[in-house]
């Protein structure tokens, strides 16, 4: 698709000369870097053939001396820097243009969207264009009819003006900036009019409302529309406004018609601080956490806004922070590069899927979810209940090794003594120090140790480590000179494994499951226990211990309902597990960074224990009262790939709560038989008649089934290859699956594509759609939606390259940057404000400076960009900015939007510094001016009031005042509110103005007139 448009780009318009280069240095995202030439320009066309004979088409967003930098439509993860060639073209992207655009429908690039023919050219032109010369801008004066009251009559829309709406998640300015589009007018019936409206990474149902609305109303013959949607790649969410902006130059400066241009949305956020990220090493931790600990670690943190608390850090320049990244179909390592901390808004949104995880987050921030075309990007807002959130299949972890027994203990160093066998250690420090006293010395060792005898010779654990490390010894080969290891009491034990071993994880899956680890410091109680009424299973637990571990003391047990209790008195076993297991929020954590023999060795330990397997119910059940553990447990079977549901139950005990973590899909329970090592032997043959019951069963698994894409692409992959559907499986059921009438798993789908691999050769499409089908994901299925009432003060949230992708609770997958954001952060430039670049306010100026009037020319190009403000934040890089470039603003009002008030815009924080320039005799009318003063002056007076009689009580208010009360209210219901399909002329707006102005006292009417009072007054006009 992306090929298609830089054909459409280029095409007629190939310069005579072109550069070639083959010395291609790095590639990453959509990044290309390339050896610099001269004469290369900023924005310059390039074409980027692949090994493949596959050409790209891209464009240079930097040039220096060591390297150009390319930034390539469709990504580089295919192009191989040894084999593939980048050809300069020597001009810019150039848009095809038209008079016949208007009345069509294009995407973000310019490609028709509407199933019309493609535009034969008039003219092409630079994307990019440039700002009008401020000695050519002809000062706007003419007043553009948008029908709306609250604009027209309040903040008058000037032709050449840059007017911004402002607003935020949930109000309507979708609905407005359709209205304005309808409506829309410019006095003088011998002047064309035309509108470019831009929807930039909408949802698909916001486009489909958009296009919808034109075409019913008729709105869309004189309009062109460019609509980008939130699943379309981003550099097209930064090119969209600069294409509209093309457009609407070509018909002003070509065409001699007063334009007026709309983009929306502007701006596209952020979690709970109990949001629990992944990192690419298996760590869990809370956002609120992380960002809190680069706050205060980092010396470069900047306080965005005193009053608003926003504050920014640039982790680059404290630590390297990696993190579990999504890209494309698979997990990848992305970087923290900064950290956003924000006011929280009142409300989050808390989404339930059917695995169980629970999302908080605000309106603002999108998930990954499955659609008809494909995975998008939805914000939570719009996300519904039955929608598929792509959530991570297998979680892969970065650098796998089991931690050392020693290393574990190491928070408990000063009670953990180290006991060697004879004096090698000291005289290996003596050769390297020339005596123990110096090498004491050097190592901050207390030198009292060696003149005990050497029965007694002991360290502390952190000393014995310092002394192995200093003389750059393995703990495996100083694992041969322990004799034991103690506590301060009388146990002996020695470890006869130095790491962590799979046998050891699995003891921790049965103390875990149905065992305690006990510890009682002030009674010096220690010990770690198991139970089973199965003999068996409490003997392989006996033997197990005493596998990994010499000295230790075993007592067997039997409680009051005949249970048997294998008990370890062993503070320093006690201390192990306890490490090794976590606590609190960090319970199991740490088993995540594991390698997958270890996990698998836990969970057949717990399965052992308390687990249950039921054939005829199909399903294996791990059961936890703590809803943490649960969820760490949950993420361990993500370790091994396979999925699982959380489900919280009442029991009739005390009404106790338990968490279920269920597994029922047949793939997940014939992938984890073939990796647990039970010992119960009774559960042990249940999962094996489990697994022969689910190899048995044909149906499709909620979580593997295939994406909604997947049924249209593989049908016009067959269609176009002539493959029968009876080759591949059951016509039947080939024919509903591609008919939309049926779901099959990817399982069944990756055998037809095979089966079709058979009958068709070298097709680049087939092995794209196997490859997407046998991506690292499964679907989530949204379970509940609710807004809840946020009792936090902030939200968090964190920027990542290259993907801008993180994984959430159980493997969801979450974007988390804008546009431009995104961009910034691809080229890796340091971050400015909140993760933006610090020239993006040059990157809005050279939008909005292209709105204005020319001498030289009779058209117009006239600007309202829409932008909404996260959690109504106006101090938001982007509005704030827009505001200095802009002349005024429009903002809307979260309460008037909640007391039904439609448009709800916000009349003092609204502001239009051209007003007055395109208003008066001759433009709209002669009262203009001094009535909408009036209004001012009324509606602030009546709200300074209704806030007084909140305190003192409406009775207390003088008849005067009353009346100010009454003339607010209308105000509000009469001149603001108005239908959504209601198209007022200025004529109507300014007899509503004057009809409401006479509910004040007539002397109270300072800022008019007497000369208009006397023409407009209803009084007067009435007689």
């Amino acid at each position: 698709m992306l090929r298609k448009w830089g054909e459409n780009m280029v095409e007629a318009r190939t310069p005579y000369f072109v550069k070639e280069i083959s010395s291609l240095y790095s590639a990453r995202g959509s990044l290309l870097v390339v050896e610099s030439m001269p004469g290369i320009k900023y924005s310059e066309v390039v074409e980027v053939e692949t090994a493949s004979g596959e050409t790209r088409y891209g464009q240079v967003i930097d040039v220096s001396k060591e390297a150009t930098v390319i930034q390539v439509f469709g990504g580089v993860k295919e192009v191989d820097l040894k084999r593939s060639a980048v050809r300069f073209k020597g001009e810019t992207f150039k848009l095809p243009l038209s008079l016949d655009m208007l009345g069509r429908t294009f995407d973000g690039l310019g490609r028709p969207m509407d199933g019309g023919p493609p535009i034969v050219p008039e003219d092409y032109a630079d994307i990019n264009g440039a700002p009008i010369n401020p000695a050519a801008r002809q000062p706007p004066s003419e007043f553009i009819e948008t029908g709306i009251s609250a604009i027209d009559g309040l903040n008058s829309l000037v032709r050449g003006q840059k007017l911004p709406i402002f607003s935020g998640s949930g109000l309507p300015h979708n609905r407005i900036a359709a209205q304005i589009v309808r409506q829309a007018t410019v006095k003088g019936k011998e002047e064309s009019f035309a509108i470019v409206f831009s929807a930039i990474g909408v949802t698909f149902d916001d486009a489909r409302f958009f296009v919808k609305n034109f075409e019913e109303t008729g709105a869309l013959e004189r309009t062109v529309v460019f609509i980008n949607t939130a699943s379309d790649p981003t550099v097209e969410r930064i090119a969209a406004p600069r294409v509209a902006l093309t457009t609407a130059e070509f018909l002003a400066w070509k065409h001699d018609m007063h334009v007026l241009v709309i983009l929306t949305d502007m701006t596209n956020y952020c979690f709970h601080r109990d949001a629990e990220i992944i990192l690419s090493d298996g760590s869990i931790v809370k956002i609120g956490d992380l960002v809190k600990k680069a706050l205060e670690n980092s010396r470069t943190s900047i306080n965005l806004n005193k009053y608003s608390n926003l504050v920014q850090v640039v982790l680059g320049k404290i630590r390297k922070t990696t993190i579990a990244s999504w890209d494309m179909l698979d997990q990848t390592v992305g970087e923290i590069v900064a950290v956003e901390k924000i006011k929280a808004p009142k409300t989050l949104v808390k989404i339930l899927t059917r695995s169980g995880a629970e999302l908080l987050i605000t309106k603002d921030h999108k998930l990954l979810v499955d659609t008809e075309k494909g995975p998008q990007l939805v914000q939570a807002s719009e996300i519904k209940p039955n929608m598929e959130l792509y959530s991570i299949r297998k979680l892969k972890v970065k650098e796998i090794k089991a931690p050392y027994m020693l290393e574990l203990l190491l928070p408990y160093s000063e009670e953990v003594f180290v006991h060697v066998k004879s004096d090698v250690l000291e005289k290996k420090l003596s050769r390297k120090y020339g005596s123990l006293r110096n090498s004491c010395r050097m190592l901050g060792i207390d030198y009292g140790l060696f003149r005990n005898s050497k029965s007694k010779r002991y360290y502390r654990l952190h000393e014995f480590l310092a002394i192995v490390l200093d003389l750059g010894l393995k703990l495996e080969e100083a694992n041969k000179y322990i004799d034991y290891i103690t506590t301060g009491g009388k146990e002996k034990i020695r470890f006869k494994s130095v790491k962590v071993s799979p046998l050891m994880l699995k003891i921790l899956g049965w103390i875990s499951s149905d065992g305690t680890i006990y510890e009682n410091k002030s009674k010096g109680v220690y010990y770690v226990s198991f139970s089973s009424k199965n003999e068996g299973l409490l003997k392989e637990f006996i033997d197990a211990v005493k596998k990994l571990f010499n000295g230790v003391n075993i007592k067997i047990l039997r409680n009051d309902n005949g249970t048997l209790i294998a008990r370890i008195n062993s503070k320093l076993l006690v201390l192990l597990f306890r490490m090794l297991k976590g606590c609190g929020g960090n319970e199991l954590a740490e088993l995540i960074k594991m390698p997958e023999k270890h996990i698998s060795a836990f969970i057949s330990g717990y399965i052992d224990g308390d687990g249950y397997i039921s054939v005829t119910k199909g399903l294996i059940r791990i059961s936890t009262v703590n809803r943490i553990k649960a969820k760490r447990i949950q993420l361990l079977l993500k370790r091994l790939g396979i999925q699982s549901r959380l489900i919280k139950r009442i029991t009739g005990f005390r009404n106790s709560i338990i968490y279920d973590i269920i597994i029922s899909d047949k793939y997940d329970i014939v992938k984890l038989s073939r990796k647990l090592t039970l010992s119960h032997k009774g559960k042990r043959e249940k999962l094996k008649r489990l697994v022969e019951k689910k190899i048995a069963c044909r149906r499709a698994c909620s979580f593997y089934l295939a994406p909604k894409i997947a049924s249209k692409l593989f049908k016009e992959l067959r269609m176009k290859n002539k493959v029968k559907a009876s080759f591949l499986g059951k016509a039947n059921t080939v024919s509903e699956f591609e008919n939309g009438k049926r779901r099959v798993s990817r399982i069944t789908l990756l055998k037809w594509l095979r089966k079709m691999s058979k009958y068709v050769s070298d097709d680049p499409e087939l092995f794209a759609l196997i490859s997407f089908v046998k991506g690292n994901y499964v679907l989530d299925k949204v379970m509940k939606v609710e807004y809840v009432k946020c009792n936090e003060e902030y939200v968090y949230d964190v920027t990542v390259t290259p993907t801008h992708m993180l994984i959430v609770e159980n493997g969801i997958i979450s974007s988390n940057c804008e546009a431009l954001r995104e961009m910034s952060a691809a080229r890796e430039e340091v971050p400015g404000r909140r993760g933006y670049p610090g020239y993006m306010y040059t990157d809005l100026a050279t939008m909005y400076e292209r709105a204005g009037r020319i001498w030289s020319k009779k058209g117009s190009v006239t600007i309202m960009p829409i932008l909404t403000m996260p959690d109504d934040d106006i101090t938001h890089p982007i509005p704030d900015l827009t505001g200095y470039i802009t002349e005024g603003q429009l903002v809307l009002s979260r309460d008037l939007h909640r007391k039904g008030i439609y448009p709800p815009m916000d009349v003092f924080l609204s502001l239009s510094r051209l007003m007055k320039e395109g208003i008066g005799p001759g433009k709209t009318r002669e009262d203009h001016r001094d009535v909408f003063m009036q209004l001012y002056a009324a509606y602030a007076e009546g709200q300074h009031l209704r806030e007084l009689s909140i305190i003192v009580g409406t009775e207390a208010l003088s008849e005067r005042d009353k009346k100010y009360l009454k003339f607010a209210d209308e105000f509000e219901q009469r001149f603001i509110k108005q239908g959504e399909y209601e198209k007022r002329t200025i004529e109507e707006t300014l007899d509503i103005a004057w009809d409401l102005l006479s509910i004040v006292p007539e002397e109270e009417l300072k800022l008019i007139r007497e000369e208009f009072i006397r023409k407009y007054h209803p009084k007067y006009r009435e007689s």
